[in-house]
């Protein structure tokens, strides 16, 4: 009993220097809630691909190609190919210095006009995209801790969402509704939708308001160290940094907690509103 009234103690006044009540009291023991929701990354987080990248993104073309095809385009595979390379290098450019996302919609209406293609309606570059990321949505896997870990923080009453850097809103829904992801989550902020990328703080802020949960109160969870850990510590949220593949190069930002499977991220977070916050 003297054990669990000195946790008690410790507890307590973690709870008053961050500014947080005990929520609840359960066999004489407080348990404290300092974490109220956690962030997901999706691609390389949640999900994975089952081929190279540059497999995925060629078969995407192909699709694009051949449904434009139907739509009038009479320009050859290679040279539409290079034309649309050109202005997704472009937006690929401005992704990477600015952090600004310019969507797949955008970029295949500037191939187009490239190509000499007259635009026939306004739905057109949006059921293009649509066309291009068909094959991308299936090459898109759930790694094996992945529905664990999220019925697992579910069950603990965590509310949750994602945050993730995408060249389409579009595509990171048809995801998470392909591998059965999206009910988990109460709120799922792209890149696309916003023209916003991680690691810039105004797609964390539109999570967390759409959450209800302010930064200190908030873990995120990703693997890339510039994009997830460098943008949710600057708000003041917890990272806790994903190591799916070997980390590229040095970065001065220092997650919180660095793990190599979603599992071991459940544990601390437990740990972490268990009191022990290191």
């Amino acid at each position: 009993m003297r054990s669990i009234l000195k946790t008690n103690e410790r507890l307590s006044v973690i709870c008053k220097t961050k500014g947080y009540e005990p929520q609840f009291i359960a066999c004489g023991a407080i348990v404290v809630s300092l974490l109220k929701a956690v962030f997901l990354d999706l691609g390389d987080t949640l999900v994975h691909l089952n081929r190279p990248w540059e497999d995925v993104f060629n078969a995407n073309l192909e699709e694009l190609y051949n449904y434009l095809t139907t739509k009038g385009l009479k320009r050859d595979f290679q040279r539409f190919s290079e034309t649309f390379a050109t202005q997704y290098d472009d937006a690929s450019t401005q992704a990477n210095l600015h952090k600004i996302e310019v969507p797949m919609e955008e970029i295949i209406s500037n191939a187009l006009k490239e190509s000499d293609f007259r635009i026939p309606d306004t739905d057109l570059p949006t059921k293009a995209m649509i066309a291009f990321f068909g094959p991308e949505i299936e090459a898109w896997q759930v790694y094996p801790d992945t529905i664990e870990t999220l019925l697992a923080l579910e069950e603990s009453g965590y509310k949750m969402g994602v945050i993730s850097n995408a060249k389409s809103d579009w595509a990171v829904h048809a995801i998470l509704k392909r591998r059965n992801l999206a009910n988990f989550f109460r709120t799922v902020v792209s890149s696309a939708a916003v023209r916003i990328r991680k690691p810039r703080p105004e797609i964390f802020t539109q999570a967390l308001n759409a959450l209800g949960v302010k930064s200190p109160d908030a873990v995120f969870v990703g693997d890339s160290m510039e994009a997830d850990v460098e943008g949710s510590k600057k708000m003041g949220m917890r990272s806790i940094h994903l190591l799916r593949k070997p980390i590229e190069g040095y970065h001065p930002t220092n997650p919180d907690a660095r793990v190599t499977s979603l599992s071991e991220a459940v544990k601390i977070v437990t740990n972490w509103n268990n009191g022990y916050l290191d």
